[in-house]
């Protein structure tokens, strides 16, 4: 029997409750989700009614999922489960030889179960590692399976899912004791709107958890003692979750709450900023959303959780400290760093179950879709990489719609962005340029625990982290480094065109400089593509001096021969700044012979060779590293290879003095570049620099070549 509530001021919503389902629009002035459907079996051997819930914003999961099944083969419910299981046992779906599709951008861990056709990788396994008591904050990017790993949660704890238990979970060795022991309330807030009053949000934030209370009370009726359950929550009711715990604590139960996106409101006025000056005053602000939440949701779950709520993951995007969240919720333990997104290994088992063309490797999965690490703690095992990216690359690859837009708020919150910014720890243009060129950026424990991503219009380091660009290096508490390839291109969309404005074409001194045609000429006079990168390195040393972290010479190459406006997109192989983890040397594009071209690279930086210069004399000032910088650049190639630089040494387990020159591997077949103190590149060629690429049929002559005027002078 299916009932469908449409809208819970309705005066015949009673009669509705009771009747079977009939579709009805919803009120143009009500929002999307009071809109919802019930489902109960009608199975007299089930022990609890089975109660599933939809809005109008999605499918009904329940209906979806059949709907897949009898297209594929018409096979029972059963028979598929069966399947399903079969498949779902070890760490990925690679144990089907079948050819899977992919998931779906609204599948749970329920669909996961009930369609064995679709891919998926098993993460039910750390669950049994979960304590008996807990109150934990799980903070992802977006798109990284937050919602999923909840939705097997509620499963893992559901009284509703005891029979099934074995079917969707494999069992440890000691299985935990409490599962399938608790009622399931699962809160969400997307769909709120935000561009109203304070005041209208907190009535829309009530009838959202009215309409979550209400499908709780329909759906674990028996195991409260109600015999009629929609007459204990009345639409008027302040506050439904008080009204709801009350009830819950009468009965004797206790709690799993799930609490899926609890940053929805916030992400909501990034993706949507609210319009004119004017319309934004009346608006309610982020600290209205703040308070309302703490009065309706945290301060009442608070309340509870003592008594009846052994069990709470809350999980987002971005940290909100509220006054009651401090006081409600810790982060989650390190145990948990892979509990959403996949491994190398499931990476690898997850696409070979999809057919496609080309097979992606380890090294393309580690370089586009990033390696994450959420804890600095050495032994957190092994990174993790963006499920979502992963989806997207094999979609594409099979030509199937890519849905998942994975770095969504990255994107918006880039739009966000100054050039500059005397705020301390605020992300600006020219920072982006700054993280690209060093490769990493310094964000301190207190920044990231402050629960300040966002600050009006001022967007930290911290948020860019938790949106996805950033990933922890591991065993540091404060260095972070760009995650991936996919990450790397949403920096360049930002930052390209800046940089082509500065170096494409200008003057340095009396010396002009075209990059594209010192390019053009590298493999005949190598030279002016060598002094054109010296002088980038040189700009961004000084813009550098006094910060944590100095360019180097993978980043200069990264913002220079990566560069969107600058070369082609298509041209460069890959990011030199997320090469593959082995790889010995970078690969950048032979411009005018299509090769790539082989390159080691290494960076000794202006604090070493002032270290060397000043032994045990502490640490220096910016004034004394400029006065340094600015002597390097007055050198000739000759005195930079005699210079002294200070080195840690594997071998002694201390500290050396080495000569520049000393760094040149005269054995290499690669040609080398050094950047010396931000200063100068100095270059050796090697014998097997060039690596000559097969034709391309279907490649067109890039059309930034064809308007070029090839005469002398344009080379010079």
């Amino acid at each position: 029997m299916s009932i469908a509530i449409v809208d819970p001021s309705d005066p015949q919503y009673e009669e509705l409750l009771a009747q079977p389902s009939e579709r009805v629009k919803t009120p143009e002035n009500k929002v999307e989700n009071t809109t919802f459907m019930f489902e109960l079996s009608d199975d007299e051997d089930d022990e609890s009614p089975d109660v599933r819930f939809s809005t109008t914003s999605s499918p009904s999961t329940a209906s979806s999922s059949s709907k897949r099944r009898s297209e594929d083969d018409g096979s029972s419910d059963c028979e598929y489960r069966h399947k399903r299981v079969k498949k779902s046992r070890g760490s990925s779906a690679s144990c089907s030889s079948d050819p899977l599709h992919l998931p779906r951008l609204v599948d749970d861990f329920n669909d996961f179960c009930d369609t064995p056709q679709t891919a998926f990788v098993d993460k039910t396994r750390v669950l049994f590692q979960l304590p008996t008591q807990f109150r934990y904050l799980l903070l992802r990017p977006p798109k990284f399976g937050k919602t999923v790993f909840l939705s097997a949660m509620s499963q893992f704890y559901d009284v509703h899912s005891a029979r099934r238990f074995h079917e969707y979970f494999e069992s440890p060795e000691s299985p935990s004791s409490d599962h399938n022991q608790h009622l399931c309330l699962s809160l969400t807030f997307w769909n709120l709107p935000v561009d109203i009053t304070a005041e209208d949000f907190a009535e829309q934030l009530r009838s959202n958890l009215w309409i979550s209370a209400k499908f709780f009370l329909v759906k674990y009726a028996r195991e409260l003692g109600l015999t009629a359950p929609q007459s204990h929550l009345a639409h008027e009711e302040v506050n439904p979750l008080s009204k709801l715990f009350d009830l819950v604590k009468s009965s004797g139960k206790t709690l799993f709450v799930g609490v899926d996106s609890y940053d929805a409101s916030l992400l909501e006025t990034i993706f949507s900023p609210i319009g004119d000056s004017d319309t934004q005053q009346g608006c309610a602000t982020t600290e209205d959303f703040a308070r309302i939440f703490d009065e309706q949701l945290w301060g009442p779950l608070q309340e509870a959780a003592d008594d009846i709520v052994p069990k709470l993951l809350v999980t987002g995007t971005l940290s909100l400290q509220t006054p009651m969240l401090r006081k409600l919720l810790v982060a989650a333990p390190t145990y948990l760093q892979s509990c959403c997104g996949f491994t190398v290994d499931q990476a690898l088992d997850f696409a070979s179950s999809i057919p496609h063309e080309p097979q992606l490797d380890v090294a393309e999965i580690r370089a586009k879709c990033g390696d994450y690490l959420f804890s600095p703690d050495e032994g957190i095992g092994e990174p993790v990489i963006h499920p979502q990216v992963l989806i997207d690359r094999i979609a594409q690859l099979t030509s199937e719609p890519s849905e998942g837009e994975p770095f969504r708020l990255l994107s918006s919150l880039f739009d966000l962005l100054p050039f500059e910014s005397d705020v301390p720890n605020v992300v600006t243009i020219e920072g982006l340029i700054e993280l690209v060129v060093s490769g990493v950026v310094e964000i301190e424990p207190t920044e990231l625990h402050a629960g300040r991503d966002l600050e009006g219009t001022s967007v930290f380091w911290s948020a860019l982290y938790r949106a996805g660009a950033l990933t922890r290096v591991r065993g540091s508490e404060s260095t972070f480094r760009v995650a991936g390839g996919e990450a790397l291109s949403w920096i360049h969309s930002r930052i390209d065109q800046l940089v082509h404005n500065r170096y494409y074409d200008f003057k340095d001194g009396d010396k002009e400089h075209h990059f594209l045609g010192a390019l053009l000429m590298y493999q005949q006079t190598p030279q002016p593509l060598v002094d054109l990168l010296s002088k980038v390195l040189r700009d961004q040393t000084q813009h550098c001096l006094g910060k944590a972290k100095e360019p180097s010479l993978p980043g200069i190459l990264e913002l220079t021969m990566c560069n969107a406006q600058l070369i082609s997109s298509s041209k460069f192989p890959e990011h030199i700044l997320t090469p593959p983890p082995d790889a010995s040397y970078a690969r950048v594009y032979g411009y005018s012979t299509d090769s790539i071209l082989r390159w080691e690279l290494t960076t000794l930086t202006l604090l070493g060779f002032w270290r060397a210069a000043n032994l045990n004399d502490g640490e220096p000032s910016v004034e004394a590293l400029r006065a340094l910088h600015e002597e390097l650049c007055q050198e000739d190639e000759e005195k930079l290879l005699a210079r002294q630089y200070s080195v840690w040494s594997d071998s002694l387990q201390a500290m050396e003095t080495r000569a520049v020159e000393t760094f040149f591997n005269p054995e290499s077949v690669y040609t080398q570049l050094i950047a010396v103190g931000g200063a100068r590149i100095l270059r050796r060629e090697g014998p097997e620099e060039v690596l000559p690429l097969p034709p391309r049929k279907e490649e067109e002559v890039d059309d930034q070549l064809d308007d070029q005027d090839e005469d002398d002078s344009f080379y010079e």
